[in-house]
């Protein structure tokens, strides 16, 4: 009978543990929600960064469909993004303002990017990408402190 017992409040114990665990994992998957909703962002445009560092090698052609590509990536993730900064108020409170206008300046700049005609203007928009990108990422790396927790179980 005390064997019984003692199996029971050992499967009471590791289910607990077992459900405490999943919670934590849940946590933490949560506060990461806002950092991942940042740094998204800024995936398409350091693709079209890498891209024009790299567009010797792409024909006027096919570097104008990728761009075309790129610019329809930027347009849908700045469409659905940043909706991860609506999970708690105070996150929102101090992230959204940056992070709209980060979107906003992206924007406008890709959008110069993309009707530049001349050399001399594609490598000026070029400049002002990079520059706001490179904001962008001191931005992230400042929120990244902020917003993501360590996992304890790693540690």
């Amino acid at each position: 009978m005390k064997k019984w017992k003692f199996v029971i409040i050992g499967v009471i114990g590791i289910s607990i543990i077992v459900v405490m665990y999943k919670q934590h994992q849940t946590i933490l998957e949560y506060r990461q929600i806002p950092y991942y909703s940042l740094e998204l962002l800024a995936s398409p445009i350091g693709k079209v960064i890498e891209f024009h560092e790299n567009d010797d090698n792409y024909e006027d052609d096919e570097r104008k469909e990728m761009l075309e590509d790129l610019n329809v990536m930027f347009s849908t993730i700045s469409n659905r993004a940043g909706v991860g900064l609506t999970t708690e108020q105070k996150i929102y409170d101090k992230y959204y303002d940056e992070y709209n206008d980060a979107r906003a300046d992206f924007a406008v700049i890709l959008e110069k990017y993309m009707a530049t005609e001349t050399p001399e203007q594609h490598e000026q928009a070029y400049k002002a990408l990079k520059e706001v990108y490179d904001e962008y990422q001191l931005f992230l790396e400042q929120a990244e402190e902020d917003l993501m927790l360590p996992d304890p179980t790693l540690q």
